[in-house]
């Protein structure tokens, strides 16, 4: 596969006339929204060779001395963690016939397709620790899904709290180990029940006004942000039984890009499309590559509770 010519990113897509200046922004903004991880994690710098991070084990504390005594001294350990760039690529091509009899169809599918291709690789990398096209697991790299706290959701009776008193056990598991816990992520399929979740008392827990269209709510006081990613079934990744994640995302999860999104474009090159050789010259077509690298870090996946459903069958 060659596409090599015209390369570019997102700050020159608009200078050297591949896109207007009105939809650079609008990628750039869809990128971060759309992507259910980037609304809740810490972000960092990330290297092509990788960085480490370094993580703080053990409680440290200061203790009370009295005049003329010894200080005391104390002590607390180190963990590494590494960086592993990957990088996630996709490659869209067209008639130029087509571009140009429906310009604004072709511009908008441009902008729907190339942006929620990274943001699906990204999250399902980050979240599932899968290849969103292939299925494959990534190897060398942790995942939220591997957390070892789970709540399967419907365990809680109804006059126990229910869907609350799940929530609540998840929560739980990752206060009682240390942890802090700051966010929720969810599948859409769960924003129904989490709106209409009660306590024991049969109040509303939902806290925020309900708009069944926002990326983002709060349950319990806690943010969730919402996203088709966290459940699976994108791509060639099949359903998963997993609804929801929440933990200290802010400290836990580490997000970066080396590289933000890169486009190349061009009308010369040849690309294996599934095994046939497409000539873009010949047929008269256009091509873009739409890559990135990124890469992310958890320090402790047992930061993090998973709340499941029974797998369906067939996944």
């Amino acid at each position: 596969m060659a596409v090599g010519t015209n390369a570019t990113t997102l700050s020159s897509l608009d200078t050297q006339g591949i896109l207007p200046k009105p939809l650079v922004g609008e990628i750039i903004k869809k990128v971060s929204e759309d992507s259910v991880i980037q609304r809740v994690a810490g972000t960092t710098p990330v290297t092509i060779t990788g960085n480490t991070v370094a993580t703080q084990t053990g409680d440290i504390v200061a203790g009370i001395v009295g005049e003329g005594e010894a200080k005391p001294v104390v002590s607390g350990g180190v963990k590494l963690k590494e960086f592993k760039p990957i990088k996630a690529a996709a490659i869209m091509y067209w008639s130029k016939e087509a571009r140009i009899a429906n310009p604004s169809g072709y511009l908008d599918t441009f902008v729907e397709s190339l942006s929620g291709a990274v943001t699906k690789a990204v999250d399902m990398a980050v979240i599932h620790g899968k290849n969103a096209l292939t299925n494959t697991t990534i190897s060398g790299v942790e995942y939220l899904a591997q957390t070892s706290n789970e709540v399967a959701l419907g365990t809680a009776a109804t006059n126990a709290g229910g869907l609350t008193a799940d929530f609540l056990a998840g929560y739980d598991a990752v206060v009682n180990a240390g942890h802090d816990f700051d966010a929720f992520i969810a599948d859409p399929r769960l924003r129904s029940q989490l709106i209409g979740a009660v306590d024991a008392q049969g109040r509303p827990v939902y806290s925020t006004q309900v708009d069944l269209r926002s990326q983002m709510g709060n349950f319990l006081g806690l943010p969730v942000s919402y996203g088709k990613t966290v459940g699976g079934k994108v791509g060639a990744v099949p359903e998963q039984n997993v609804r929801a994640i929440g933990g200290n995302f802010s400290d836990n999860v580490r997000l970066g890009f080396v590289e933000q999104i890169n486009f190349k474009r061009t009308d010369t090159a040849s690309i294996n499309d599934g095994g046939t050789v497409v000539n873009l010259w010949q047929q008269n077509l256009e091509a873009v590559l739409v890559e990135a690298i990124f890469g992310w870090v958890i320090t402790d996946v047992d930061a993090f509770t998973k709340y499941t459903v029974a797998p369906t069958v067939g996944s």
